[in-house]
């Protein structure tokens, strides 16, 4: 069954290109007896057609992937927002000596989760599960937490829209005052 349906497809293929080579054929004898201004005519005329079907087509992919790509972003900006609140959650409540209690780290973290799951892009992701993998495993040293939560947060920039201009601490800058020093102290530990 499967042989006959593949001779089935070769004989259709093969009548198509027996079809399409001779109508070619007949098209260019056809017009080697016209008059040139005629064909130049014809020529100009297909060419200002295909122009314009392969412009509309471009034109509607790219609005398609403009609304699409908007789309995204709104989603994502309530996603993605939620982290953040999360990181100054954590600075204001140390800043005030309070306590970020385990339950509602816990609550705001599987909030993240479940819009992230929807909406994160795949980089966005496999970051975040790397930092969350890191902060359950071998006790990192803070350090490790902050760039790692940097990295995550700079992902979820580039989703936003935002450049590629940050460099590592940077973002960490907004919040810490003395990352200079964390990140010598880092890069002398990586070296």
């Amino acid at each position: 069954m499967l042989a006959a349906l593949a001779v089935i497809c070769i004989v259709a293929l093969s009548a198509t290109i027996n079809f399409v080579s001779d109508s070619i054929a007949a098209l260019l004898s056809t017009l080697s007896t016209i008059d040139v201004a005629i064909v130049v005519a014809l020529i100009t005329g297909c060419v200002s057609i295909v122009t314009v079907i392969g412009g509309g087509i471009a034109n509607n992919y790219l609005a398609y992937r403009q609304r699409n790509s908007e789309y995204l972003r709104e989603h994502r900006a309530q996603a993605y927002e939620k982290p953040i609140e999360i990181v100054y959650k954590m600075l204001m409540k140390s800043k005030k000596k309070e306590q970020y209690s385990a339950d509602e780290m816990l609550s705001d973290m599987n909030d993240f989760n479940q819009s992230l799951t929807l909406w994160g892009s795949s980089k966005a992701i496999r970051l975040w599960d790397e930092w969350r993998l890191a902060t359950a495993g071998k006790q990192p040293s803070a350090s490790e937490l902050l760039f790692a939560m940097e990295k995550v947060l700079i992902q979820l920039r580039r989703d936003m829209g935002q450049g590629r201009g940050l460099k590592r601490g940077d973002l960490l800058k907004l919040f810490i005052n003395d990352v200079d020093t964390l990140l010598s102290s880092s890069n002398s530990v990586n070296q």
